[in-house]
C-alpha cells in the first residue's frame, strides 16, 4: 500500500509540473511579463533626437569592437579620399563596459532612429549622472577631430 502511494504522489507530483510547464508555454506573455519582474536589468529607449547629434551613434562606432559584432561601412565625403564610416548594422547588439558598469545596446530602426540601453537597476543614476554625460563628452570630442 506504500509503495501505491508512492507511485501516487510521484505521479501527482509529475502532473502539475507538467501542467505548470503547458501553462507557461501557452501564457508566454504572463511568463515574459513576471520574467521582467523579476529582471534586475531596465531598459531605457534614447530616440535619435534625444541626445544631441546622435552622440550614442558616435560613441558606440568609435568603441566597436568589430570582431564582436555585425557592423557596416559606407564611404564617406567625397573630398575625404579612401575614408569609410564604419556604423552598426541595425538590431546589431553592443555590450559596453565603462568603469566597471555593464551595459549593452541594441540599436533599433523603424519609422525613427533609436537605442535601446539595457543595464542593471541598481546602476540607474550612474547612468543619467555618469555613463550618459560620457557619451556626449565622446561624441563632441569625436566631432572636433
Amino acid at each position: 500500500m506504500t509503495f501505491l502511494n508512492s507511485i501516487a504522489t510521484t505521479i501527482t507530483i509529475i502532473g502539475g509540473i507538467l501542467s505548470l510547464v503547458i501553462s507557461i508555454n501557452n501564457n508566454r506573455a504572463l511568463f515574459s511579463k513576471l520574467k521582467k519582474f523579476l529582471s534586475n536589468k531596465v531598459t531605457l529607449v534614447i530616440d535619435e533626437y534625444t541626445l544631441k547629434d546622435n552622440a550614442v551613434e558616435i560613441y558606440l562606432c568609435n568603441n566597436l569592437s568589430p570582431q564582436k559584432c555585425k557592423v557596416k561601412a559606407s564611404k564617406t565625403e567625397k573630398d575625404q579620399k579612401n575614408s569609410f564610416k564604419v556604423t552598426l548594422e541595425h538590431n546589431e547588439k553592443v555590450k559596453d563596459v565603462f568603469n566597471g558598469h555593464k551595459f549593452k545596446w541594441i540599436w533599433l530602426e523603424s519609422e525613427m532612429k533609436s537605442f535601446n540601453l539595457i543595464y542593471r537597476k541598481k546602476d540607474y543614476q550612474y547612468v543619467f549622472d555618469t555613463y550618459l554625460p560620457h557619451i556626449l563628452n565622446e561624441a563632441k570630442y569625436q566631432k572636433h577631430i
